[in-house]
């Protein structure tokens, strides 16, 4: 697969290049990002975020490097910064072009020379390299000199240094010329190793202050940073000698930086679905597959019975989500043929269920999940059912998952925590003041925004799969009485659905139905979910209903809106400080992610004919330009309800990217197996037949 490049054009336009952003990650929550400019623009930007306890509470280390280079008596800056009203040095202005592909790659004309840096983060270790080579020489005798100055942060990544929390960085233990240890302070509990082949260091630490971020301007945030240096590494460049430094948490020796390099690129080659097929959709799920692993992360330390494995929500700034997790989990790990990490997730959520609540996340600040979610219970289900479809691994099911999905609904029939309930109609009701349970989920301070009390419709289409689903495990399992009780109460529940949430006058579903059994008319995307699922709910009619009204309302080249435009309320950018975006979040704001069911249910309730998985592609296709802008290879979280559908929020979301690459390989590439139940009921021999051997 081509990477990702930009041209001199680009590179040297600040407005077009300070807002690509690139990312790296390694597996543990750790990270490194920046743009393509050189400008760090956030708080979250650095060539080394690390994950103190992995995959959260993360410290950016190493800022970035001041690089300038020397061609006999005159300097040419590398490096790019923005401090008040100025833009220095102007290393961009340089930059003769830019690729990505395992880690982002700039070239830089000076003078007659030409000089390639490269940074790559070591998958599975806090280590990031940074390497210099001389590709072009300026003549014989001219030498040429690089001076690189080490900028370091230690500070929490959600925070900026100033002079009221300044940490106190010491230079000690210099083993010998290449290597040097530099200490924090308390504050910082990351030990941070820089390890060099410079033919000297100048020793002279001080601090930079006043590093302005417009991404933090524009959010409302404290947008000032500070920055210590040690000194400055100095080389000699040499054509055909790389040369450079690794930033670690561990001793890492500088003569592993030629392996660093060559794992990355054979690890990125090894991420890319294989399919013998060169179409459009087929070329956009292998660049997803690429982009899918670097939500895939560890939970070193966890007291699991087997798996650790989890799910980043979005870079830069998100942590471990349930829901977004179990959304994401089929496209993340099992279209891209990882169902050991779809397996490994599964069971660490399982070993936290409480009261049959699937933590919401795991937040950075705390060892404690939270747990104030009613869908997350329920796409885990639904996520357990994908992982049997795709692996034939019904034994986990059957056995180790048997018990907490049985909890799950069992807990949502008699009721627990924040009012979720089964009322006596079959259908789930949620919510108290104050809590925001669904994905609609922003508060300002007591205020919920979208509270959405009462029955939500998605979380009735998901609680009706889910007992669908239960009760093809229950016969897995052997326990018939179980599987005839929750057929018995599938089918009130499907009757009181299509009773209650059917909305006439609009051709559609209500949102919610509330307690009082007042259904809300706004259109909204949640209703699309019920067609997207794998027991549908609505006869072929309304089902047509239903995508026809969201498709013309809705749909946008990045996803659906979260409100039709017209709606009291409808908002179609968003813009501004927190309360200002917080309250356009659902509002308006179109999401990638929903584009996954409304595909889905597209090709489900119109047929699965070529020319519906055509035009389904048309949907996705759109997505293929994204990959070039904002997030370099991802997807963004969010975009503006209005055109041009300005991409917004994390650069890179996971159930952005899952939730394309996932209707790319079922829906257009007819890639994936079969359900379970269809399997069953149609008797064709599969990999995931419900008398297979145990796995």
């Amino acid at each position: 697969m081509d990477g990702i490049s930009f041209d001199q054009q680009v590179c040297t336009n600040l407005d077009q290049s300070i807002g690509l952003e690139w990312l790296c990650t390694n597996g543990l929550g750790s990270f490194s990002s920046g743009t393509v400019s050189g400008v760090n623009t956030r708080k979250y930007h650095g060539y080394l975020t690390v994950a103190a306890r992995p995959p959260v509470e993360r410290y950016v280390m190493l800022s970035h490097v001041e690089d300038r280079l020397w061609i006999a008596d005159r300097s040419y800056g590398l490096s790019s910064n923005e401090f008040p009203d100025v833009i220095d040095p102007q290393g961009y202005k340089n930059c003769a072009g830019f690729s990505y592909q395992y880690g982002p790659v700039w070239q830089y004309r000076c003078g007659d020379a030409l000089v390639e840096k490269s940074v790559v983060l070591a998958h599975g270790q806090d280590a990031v390299s940074i390497r210099y080579k001389l590709l072009q020489s300026p003549g014989p005798r001219v030498p040429v000199r690089l001076h690189v100055q080490p900028m370091l942060a230690g500070r929490h990544f959600h925070g900026t240094t100033t002079a009221a929390n300044r940490p106190q960085w010491q230079l000690a233990d210099r083993n010998s010329a290449h290597d040097l240890v530099i200490l924090s302070s308390p504050q910082c509990p990351i030990k941070l190793f820089i390890s060099h082949n410079a033919d000297h260091f100048s020793e002279g630490q001080c601090w930079w202050y006043n590093f302005t971020l417009r991404a933090e301007s524009a959010r409302g945030y404290p947008d000032r940073d500070d920055l210590w240096t040690p000194g400055a590494l100095e080389f000699t460049l040499t054509p055909g000698v790389a040369v450079g430094l690794i930033c670690s948490t561990r001793p890492v020796a500088f003569t592993e930086q030629p392996a660093m390099f060559a794992n990355a690129a054979k690890r990125r080659e090894s991420l890319e679905i294989k399919i013998n097929d060169s179409s459009e959709p087929a070329r956009l799920a292998q660049k997803l597959s690429v982009a899918a692993d670097q939500f895939i992360v560890s939970r070193a330390g966890e007291k699991t019975t087997a798996g650790k494995m989890s799910v980043i929500a979005g870079y830069p700034w998100f942590e471990d989500w349930g829901r977004d997790t179990f959304i994401s989990l089929a496209g993340l790990s099992l279209v891209t043929g990882r169902p050991d990490v779809a397996r490994s997730v599964l069971v660490t959520f399982a070993d936290h269920i409480r009261d049959g609540l699937v933590p919401n996340r795991f937040p950075d600040e705390s060892d404690h999940p939270d747990y104030n979610t009613v869908d997350a219970s329920l796409w885990f289900i639904h996520a357990a059912y994908q992982y049997w479809r795709y692996s034939g691994d019904h034994a986990l099911l059957r056995d180790y998952l048997y018990a907490p999905l049985n909890q799950i609904i069992d807990c949502y029939r008699t009721g627990t925590h924040y009012g979720i309930r089964m009322d006596s109609d079959g259908l789930i009701r949620a919510g108290e003041p104050g809590v925001q349970l669904t994905w609609m989920d922003a508060k300002i301070g007591n205020e919920v925004v979208t509270p959405r009390y009462g029955k939500p419709v998605e979380i009735n289409a998901l609680w009706f799969n889910a007992l669908k689903i239960m009760e093809t495990v229950a016969r897995l399992a052997v326990n018939y009485a179980r599987a005839d009780e929750l057929a018995a109460l599938s089918v009130k529940v499907q009757a009181a659905f299509c009773a209650k949430f059917w909305n006439p006058a609009a051709g559609c579903l209500f949102d919610v139905i509330a307690d009082d059994g007042y259904g809300d008319p706004s259109i909204r995307p949640n209703q699309i979910i019920s067609l997207g699922l794998p027991f549908g709910m609505l006869d072929e009619g309304k089902s047509r209903s239903v995508l026809n009204v969201v498709k013309n309302k809705l749909l946008t080249p990045m996803g659906l809106r979260t409100l039709a435009p017209g709606s009291p309320g409808y908002q179609g950018r968003y813009v501004g400080d927190q309360n200002a975006r917080d309250h356009a979040y659902h509002q308006g704001t179109a999401w990638p992610w929903l584009i996954g069911p409304f595909v889905s249910g597209y090709v489900k309730t119109l047929g699965n004919t070529p020319q519906n998985r055509a035009d389904a592609w048309g949907f996705l296709k759109p997505f293929t330009g994204h990959l070039m802008q904002a997030g370099l290879g991802s997807i963004s979280e969010i975009a503006d309800g209005d055109s041009p559908n300005t991409p917004r929020g994390c650069f890179a979301q996971a159930w952005s990217v899952a939730e394309v690459l996932r209707p790319l390989w079922e829906d257009i590439l007819q890639m994936a197996p079969p359900w379970p139940h269809e399997a069953a009921a149609t008797k064709k021999p599969s990999a995931v037949s419900l008398a297979g051997a145990d796995k």
